[in-house]
């Protein structure tokens, strides 16, 4: 036998040779893989095999009209919410330290004139995606925010001078991934919207850099052998501004993941389905028939669009607040409200009912806190999350009025977990009240486009201009007819950066 032959397989010692021989006798396999190849047990396939099977063959002419066209959307809506972050505390801090480790220029990093190495361009795009708190959420289970994808889709699709339909191909592909790991999955006590960032933007990292299926699963497994990210995270009595970097590190590894699984390192396809996988034990249980196939409408279709910089629960109890407001209701006409929230809103909230606001990520997660904002000033946005809003006396004072409730009747089998109603009693012994069992952005309640438009100029105009926020617009939804992503870049360069594409 050739050596180039002989390089291919895997060695084993006589001893081992034979005890494998012996177990597959006994169990009378009528296939063999051999013990340290990259594959699952003797006979099946692996769930990641099945994932990159089906990733490798997505197509963007398999992708609907209506999928296309909110994917765009989505652009718009993701690309809004990096570009406003990017003045962040954190975020610049971020910045400042890959700067200092310097990179090779592959990747665009967003709101900025400058570029590094792709894995560290998702990073930081990704953390601008999530800082704000105000990128998509996913409906029909735990509202979890798979737009994080568009971060390694990007970083990729700009190295390899892809197109804009590669971009939206990726896109999907991460939704695909992020949403099938959530709805297969148990949790118990890791934090799972960032271990399935990790998977996620493996796949689509992957695919667009053109990996075939086994490349792809292999991929999968290099980013799961160390998704494993702890829910203390987000559960601590006080949210830091680690939190909007969790999924961040998350879309880094993954895409660093797939890079080396194109230089040729492999790991054990079992990661996912193994006894000491992800199934067993980080969920504790695993539907894998979610996970081996493909069907049905795109994931992407689930995404939905926040209306207000703050944490998903609170969009539903928001709209209505301003819907009180708009009827003439303020602040100091309410002696008391009660807010009724599903279970899992509820549960959701109590990290934060009880402890002091230190922090601006515990307070764009406290409801309470959003409520008081939305009666006294008729609207809330991302500057009531600095430090002399959040400590305002007649903001804490409302606060106090606020008993939050879960109500059964909120909590449905379809996972419509994110609505609320509202009992207000006035000063004057009148009652007020509002059902909102879908918020604005919603799947039932979806945004308008002139929402979205409005939303991505509010976030942009100050870096953008006017004029370069709605030629963005533009550019952004006409994606899928760009050749390669130059064009894009340019439009959301910030002002004084921006050049005309070669």
């Amino acid at each position: 036998m050739s050596k180039s032959a002989m390089s291919g397989r895997v060695r084993m010692d006589r001893r081992e040779f034979v005890r494998h021989c012996g177990a597959v006798a006994l169990l009378g396999a009528t296939s063999v893989t051999v013990p340290g190849a990259p594959a699952g047990e003797a006979g099946r396939r692996t769930v990641l095999e099945d994932m990159g099977a089906w990733l490798a063959v997505m197509r963007y002419e398999d992708l609907p009209a209506a999928t296309v066209r909110k994917a765009k959307f989505l652009l718009l809506d993701t690309f809004g919410c990096a570009l406003g972050a990017v003045a962040g505390k954190p975020v610049q801090a971020a910045h400042a330290v890959i700067r200092a480790r310097g990179g090779n220029p592959q990747a665009t990093v967003l709101g900025t004139a400058w570029k590094t190495a792709c894995d560290e361009a998702a990073f930081l795009n990704a953390m601008q995606i999530r800082y704000l708190d105000f990128n998509d959420y996913a409906a029909f289970g735990y509202p979890h925010h798979p737009s994080i994808n568009l971060a390694p889709a990007l970083a990729i699709a700009e190295w390899r001078g892809l197109s804009g339909r590669d971009l939206l191909l990726g896109l999907a592909a991460g939704y695909e991934v992020h949403l099938k790991i959530r709805d297969a999955s148990e949790r118990r006590g890791f934090d799972v919207p960032s271990i399935e960032a990790q998977y996620a933007s493996a796949a689509c990292a992957a695919r667009l850099l053109g990996l075939d299926a086994a490349g792809i699963a292999n991929a999968l497994a290099i980013a799961g052998s160390n998704a494993n990210t702890l829910r203390e995270v987000r559960a601590s009595e006080e949210l830091t501004n680690a939190k909007g970097t969790a999924e961040a590190l998350a879309s880094r590894n993954g895409t660093f993941a797939a890079l080396l699984g194109q230089g040729g390192v492999n790991y054990p396809l079992t990661i996912m389905d193994g006894e000491l996988g992800y199934g067993k034990q980080v969920s504790r249980g695993l539907k894998e028939e979610v996970l081996r196939r493909r069907s049905g409408d795109f994931e992407l279709m689930k995404s939905c669009m926040k209306m207000w910089p703050s944490i998903g629960t609170s969009q539903a109890p928001i709209a209505a607040a301003l819907q009180l407001r708009g009827q003439g209701v303020r602040a100091d006409d309410i002696q008391g409200l009660t807010l009724h929230m599903s279970d899992f809103g509820y549960e959701q909230q109590l990290d934060f009912l009880n402890h002091e606001i230190n922090t601006r990520e515990h307070a764009d997660h406290s409801v309470p806190y959003l409520l008081a904002r939305a009666f006294i000033d008729g609207d809330v946005t991302i500057a009531d999350f600095d430090e002399h809003r959040y400590r305002d006396p007649q903001a804490l004072a409302f606060i106090k009025r606020i008993t939050v409730v879960a109500d059964p009747a909120l909590t449905t089998d379809g996972g419509d977990v994110l609505g609320c109603r509202l009992d207000v009693t006035l000063r004057d012994g009148a009652t007020r009240r509002v059902d909102m069992p879908y918020a604005p952005g919603s799947y039932q309640n979806p945004a308008t486009d002139q929402q979205v438009e409005h939303k991505f100029l509010r976030l942009t105009e100050g870096m953008l201009g006017q004029a370069g926020a709605r030629r963005a617009i533009d550019v952004i939804l006409s994606t899928d007819g760009e050749r390669d992503l130059r064009r894009l870049l340019a439009a959301l360069a910030p002002r004084g950066a921006q050049r005309a594409p070669r």
